[in-house]
C-alpha cells in the first residue's frame, strides 16, 4: 500500500507545481535495491505520462493546422475550443487598432470631408427612435449620480471615477426602465451593471475605484444575471459601454462630431470580444439568437454615440501565432460596422437628455441587447407608440372641454351643445370651403368709436384712437373717458356666437377671455411688474339702443351685445413693426429687451405662471415717462398655469420641448426669450413647414452654435446667457434669475454704480430685479 501512496503523492505534487517536474535537482538515478527500483519506475511512469499530456494537446492541435500555421475551425466540439483559445490571446485593444490605424483614418476623414455621406450606415433610422420616443412618454428615468463636468485643458487619458460611476447609474436605469415598460413590472430584471476588466472577471466600479484601478477599466457592462456566484465571463456581457475621456471631436466643417480613431478601434475591438466569447460559449439560451450581433456604447462626459457590429466569426480565419492580424483581416472582409451620429448625451449639469436624439439612440441599443438575451418585450414598440395618438385625442378632447366650461356655457347640457356644435363645424367647413376658405371676420373699430363696457358692479367708457393689430388682431390704443391722459390698449374679442363654428382658431379666446383669467389670477397674487401688462377692466361691450337680453349675463340679437373686451395697459409697438421699421436692435436695446423680459418672467414665474408664447409680436416697445424705452411682455393668454395647460406652438420662437411633447419645462420661456434675441440681433430665422423641420432646425444652430456665435456680435453676456439656456433646455432646472439680471444690469450701466435701474422701493437689499412682486402689489413706473 505504500507505494500507492508514494503514487498518490507524486500526483499531488504535480497539480500543486507543475514546474517541478522540469527541475534539474529531481532527477532521480537508478537506485540499487529493489523497493528504490520501484520508486524510480513509478517516478519516471508518472512523469512521462504527465509529461505526454501537452504533447497530446498539440498534435490535436496540429490535426488542424495547416502548413502556413492557420488553424481550421472544424465542426463539432473543436470549434468552441479553438475560439476560446484565440478570444484567450484576443486581450490588447490598443495592438489590435493598430493593424486597423489606416483603416481607420481613411474612414473618419472621408466623414469630416463630406458629412452627408457617412462612412458606415446608421444602426437605426430616425422613424424608429420617434417610435421609441413616443413609446416612451409617461416613462420616468431618473438618474441620481450625476456626470462631472469635463476638466479644463488637454483631456487626460484617465477617466475619473465618478465618471465611471454616472455611466454605470444611467445604465442601470435606462434598462430597469425598459425593462419594467417592455418587458414585466412584476420580475425583478434580470441584469445588473458593472464595470469589466480588461481579463474575463468582472469587477463593480465601486470596488475598483476603492483599490485605485479605475485605469484599468475599459468601460461598464450589463451583465445577464446566470446563477454563477458572481464570476462572470464576457460571453454574459449583453451590452458594453466604452468610456472614455474624449470620444469625439468637431469635424472639419465644424457642424458635427466624429468618433476618434482611438475610441472607434477600442470599440470594434470590445465588440469582437463580445462575439468571439457568444460563439464559444457552452451555454447558449433559446432567447439568444442573435449571437452575431453586438452594441457598442462610447460615452465621454459629454458626447456619445452606438456602434453596431455584426458579423459570423466562424469565417475568422484563426491564426493564434497572430491574432491581430486574423482579426483585423475579418474586420476589413467580413464585419457590418453600423455607427451612429454622434450627440450629446449630458448637458452641463451633468444630466442625461432624455428625449433627445443622442439618449434615444442610447437607449434604442440598450433595448435592442435586452430582447437579445431576454427574447422580445410583451409589449412592443409600436404597440405603445400607437397609444400616442389615442393621448392627442384625449388631450383635444379635455382642451375643448375646458373651453366649453369658461366660456359659460351650462354643465348640464355640456354634452348636447358639444354635440351640436360639432354639427355646426362641419356645415360651417364644408359652406366655408365652397366659398374660398374664408373665416369669421374681426370685429373693426373706427378711430374716435366710442365704447362702453359693462360689469356686475360698473360701466366704463372708452374711445379708440388707433388700430395696433395691424389688422391681424383686434387691439387698439384707446383712453378711458374718466382719465383722458394714459393711454390704454383694448383687446376686443369674438362674439360668442362665433366662437362654436371656430374651434380650430381660437386666438381671439386666448387673447382676452384667457389672458382675462391670467391677469386677474396675476392681481389676487401680488404679482405686479412695470413689464408685465396691467389690468385696468374687463367686461362685455354696450350696444347703443335698446337691448333684449333677458338676463345680466345673457344677450341678444345685436352683433355687439356680451363681445368680451379687455382693457390693459401700457401701450406700444410691438417688435415685429419696431424691427421693419427701424432695423436690428444695437447691442443696448437688446440687452434692454433681455433684461426687460426677464424681469417679467421672474415676477410671472414666483406665481409658478409660464408665458408660453413669448415672440416679437407679444413685446412691446414703451416709451417711458423719462423719455427711455422699456419693453413689456404682453398676450399671455397662453400662460401655462398647471400641467394640463399647453403652449402655443410658434415653429420659429416655440421652445423644443414644447414642440416635441406639447409642454413647457421650466427653461422654455428663457429658450423662447434666445430665439428672440437671435432675431432682433440679426439671425436669420428660416419660415418652416413642418414641426420637424423646426426641431432639426433647433438641434442644428445649438450643435454649431450659431445663437451664440450671433449673439457674441453684439455682446458677450448675451452669448453666455444662451449658453447657459442651451444646459437648461429639456432640464427640470428653472432658470437663477437673479444672477443674469445683475449680469444684465451691470452690463447696459458698464459697472457705474451712479446709473441703476429702478427697483422696487420696497425692498431694503440691494436686488438687482428690475421689478415688484409679492404682497405689495405696487407697480414700478
Amino acid at each position: 500500500m505504500w507505494q500507492m501512496d508514494i503514487l498518490m503523492l507524486l500526483i499531488v505534487l504535480h497539480e500543486l507545481c507543475p514546474g517541478l517536474w522540469n527541475s534539474p535537482a529531481l532527477e532521480m538515478e537508478k537506485p540499487d535495491n529493489a523497493q528504490g527500483i520501484l520508486v524510480f519506475v513509478m517516478w519516471k511512469g508518472v512523469a512521462e505520462n504527465i509529461s505526454m499530456r501537452p504533447g497530446r494537446r498539440a498534435k490535436a492541435a496540429e490535426a488542424h493546422t495547416g502548413k502556413s500555421g492557420e488553424i481550421k475551425v472544424p465542426t463539432g466540439t473543436g470549434k468552441a475550443g479553438v475560439l476560446r483559445e484565440f478570444s484567450r490571446k484576443f486581450s490588447d485593444s490598443n495592438v489590435f487598432t493598430s493593424h486597423l490605424q489606416d483603416w481607420l483614418h481613411e474612414k473618419l476623414e472621408h466623414y469630416e470631408e463630406d458629412e452627408e455621406s457617412t462612412p458606415f450606415p446608421l444602426p437605426f433610422q430616425l422613424e424608429e427612435l420617434r417610435q421609441l420616443d413616443y413609446a416612451l412618454e409617461g416613462v420616468l428615468f431618473q438618474q441620481l449620480l450625476r456626470m462631472p463636468p469635463a476638466a479644463s485643458g488637454p483631456p487626460s487619458a484617465v477617466v475619473q471615477p465618478d465618471t465611471y460611476l454616472a455611466v454605470e447609474d444611467w445604465l442601470h436605469v435606462s434598462a430597469e426602465s425598459l425593462w419594467e415598460t417592455f418587458w414585466s413590472t412584476d420580475d425583478s430584471m434580470p441584469f445588473y451593471v458593472s464595470g469589466p476588466r480588461s481579463s474575463s472577471k468582472i469587477h463593480s466600479v465601486e470596488k475598483a475605484s476603492g483599490r485605485g484601478r479605475i485605469s484599468t477599466l475599459p468601460g461598464v457592462a450589463l451583465i445577464a444575471r446566470n446563477g454563477s456566484g458572481g464570476y462572470v465571463m464576457w460571453d454574459h456581457i449583453a451590452q458594453f459601454v466604452e468610456v472614455k475621456s474624449q470620444v469625439a471631436i468637431p469635424n472639419q466643417s465644424g457642424r458635427g462630431y466624429v468618433l476618434t480613431p482611438e475610441s472607434l478601434g477600442c470599440a470594434i475591438f470590445h465588440g469582437l470580444l463580445m462575439l468571439l466569447n457568444r460563439a464559444s460559449s457552452d451555454k447558449k439560451t433559446a432567447h439568444r439568437k442573435c449571437i452575431d450581433t453586438a452594441y457598442i456604447l462610447v460615452l465621454d462626459s459629454k458626447y456619445g454615440g452606438v456602434l453596431k457590429l455584426k458579423g459570423d466569426v466562424s469565417k475568422l480565419e484563426m491564426n493564434l501565432d497572430a491574432v491581430y492580424t486574423s482579426a483585423a483581416e475579418w474586420v476589413l472582409k467580413h464585419a457590418d460596422i453600423c455607427l451612429s451620429s454622434i450627440e450629446i448625451v449630458w448637458n452641463n449639469l451633468g444630466n442625461p437628455n432624455w428625449g433627445d436624439l443622442g439618449t434615444l439612440q442610447l437607449l434604442m441599443a440598450v433595448f435592442q441587447c435586452i430582447e437579445q438575451f431576454r427574447g422580445a418585450p410583451r409589449r412592443s414598440i409600436a404597440e405603445l407608440a400607437a397609444e400616442h395618438n389615442g393621448r392627442v385625442q384625449r388631450r383635444k378632447s379635455e382642451r375643448r372641454t375646458l373651453e366649453v366650461q369658461e366660456n359659460g356655457s351650462d354643465p348640464a347640457q355640456q354634452h348636447h351643445s358639444h354635440r351640436r356644435s360639432h354639427r355646426e363645424i362641419v356645415e360651417i367647413e364644408e359652406e366655408e370651403g365652397a366659398d374660398g376658405g374664408k373665416s369669421p371676420e374681426h370685429m373693426k373699430l373706427e378711430p374716435g368709436t366710442m365704447l362702453w363696457l359693462e360689469d356686475a358692479h360698473w360701466q366704463r367708457g372708452f374711445q379708440i384712437h388707433e388700430d395696433l393689430g395691424g389688422g391681424r388682431r383686434s387691439v387698439y390704443a384707446a383712453t378711458s373717458l374718466d382719465d383722458v391722459g394714459q393711454p390704454l390698449a383694448v383687446y376686443v374679442g369674438a362674439h360668442p356666437s362665433q366662437l362654436e363654428p371656430s374651434w380650430e382658431d381660437m386666438s381671439m379666446w386666448y387673447q382676452v377671455q384667457r389672458q382675462t383669467r391670467v391677469l386677474n389670477i396675476m392681481k389676487q397674487r401680488g404679482i405686479s411688474s412695470k413689464y408685465l401688462p396691467q389690468l385696468i377692466a374687463s367686461g362685455r361691450l354696450m350696444h347703443p339702443g335698446p337691448c333684449t337680453k333677458k338676463s345680466p349675463g345673457g344677450r341678444c340679437d345685436h352683433p355687439w351685445c356680451g363681445t368680451p373686451v379687455l382693457v390693459t395697459s401700457p401701450v406700444g409697438e410691438s417688435l415685429d413693426i419696431v424691427i421693419e421699421r427701424e432695423g436690428f436692435f444695437s447691442s443696448e436695446e437688446a440687452l434692454r429687451c433681455c433684461h426687460d423680459i426677464l424681469s417679467a418672467l421672474r415676477s410671472s414665474s414666483s406665481a409658478g405662471i409660464q408665458h408660453g408664447d413669448i415672440n416679437p409680436e407679444h413685446v412691446i416697445r414703451v416709451n417711458g415717462a423719462d423719455g427711455e424705452f422699456y419693453y413689456v411682455l404682453v398676450d399671455w393668454g397662453r400662460a401655462v398655469l398647471e400641467d394640463r395647460d399647453s403652449p402655443a406652438i410658434a415653429p420659429r420662437f416655440s421652445s423644443t420641448t414644447a414642440l416635441q411633447e406639447g409642454k413647457l419645462c421650466p427653461a422654455s420661456d428663457a429658450e423662447s426669450l434666445v430665439y428672440l434675441l437671435y432675431f432682433i440681433c440679426g439671425g436669420k430665422t428660416p419660415e418652416f413647414d413642418t414641426m420637424e423641420a423646426a426641431l432639426q432646425w433647433r438641434e442644428r444652430v445649438w450643435a454649431r452654435r450659431a445663437i451664440q456665435q450671433q449673439l457674441g456680435e453684439v455682446s458677450a453676456v448675451l452669448k453666455a446667457f444662451a449658453d447657459y439656456v442651451d444646459s437648461l433646455c429639456g432640464t427640470p432646472y428653472p432658470v437663477d434669475y437673479d444672477i443674469w439680471l445683475r449680469r444684465l444690469s451691470r452690463a447696459l450701466h458698464h459697472d457705474d454704480p451712479g446709473k441703476k435701474i429702478e427697483y422696487p422701493t420696497t425692498s431694503a437689499r440691494l436686488d438687482y430685479v428690475a421689478e415688484s412682486s409679492g404682497a405689495s402689489g405696487a407697480s414700478v413706473d
